[in-house]
């Protein structure tokens, strides 16, 4: 039997419908989205390094950030949980940190309240934050109380 050609041809509309519209197919508004956490730019060496915590420290900043990976960053901030900084409200010796450990072009950082004074700074891209300081003493960006 001899074959025959497919004789089939595409459809091409002879003019193009305006009225659809795009969607995007990620991940509309990364506020909704649990946060994740990243070691990689973690400073070990600088003054505000996470490994010279003690074991209660230790044990403290694990439990927060476990209890952190259940929220969305939304939730964070209605909590009072996270705040985000300009670096240029940054102490000047950690500014001067970010430029030998060459994270100077970053914007901003992010503060995790951990408990008290104790912060947890951290670069943020999407809804991943990276670690970079432990500050138990709250120095990084110390803030000045009201009314006084």
């Amino acid at each position: 039997m001899p074959k025959t050609k497919n004789k089939k041809r595409p459809f091409i509309p002879r003019t193009l419908s305006v009225d659809k519209i795009p969607h995007y197919l990620g991940i509309a508004n990364i506020e909704n989205n649990y946060i994740a956490w990243r070691f990689s730019v973690a400073d070990m060496a600088g003054c505000f390094s996470c490994s010279d915590l003690t074991l209660e420290e230790h044990q403290q900043l694990w439990d927060r950030l476990r209890a952190f990976e259940k929220m969305n960053i939304d939730e964070l901030r209605r909590a009072r949980n996270l705040h985000t900084k300009p670096v240029e409200q940054l102490n000047r010796d950690y500014r001067d940190r970010l430029v030998e450990i060459k994270l100077d072009d970053i914007e901003e950082l992010h503060s995790f309240h951990i408990d008290g004074l104790c912060r947890l700074w951290c670069l943020k891209w999407e809804n991943i934050f990276s670690i970079l300081w432990w500050d138990k003493e709250h120095e990084v960006a110390p803030v000045r109380k009201k009314h006084t």
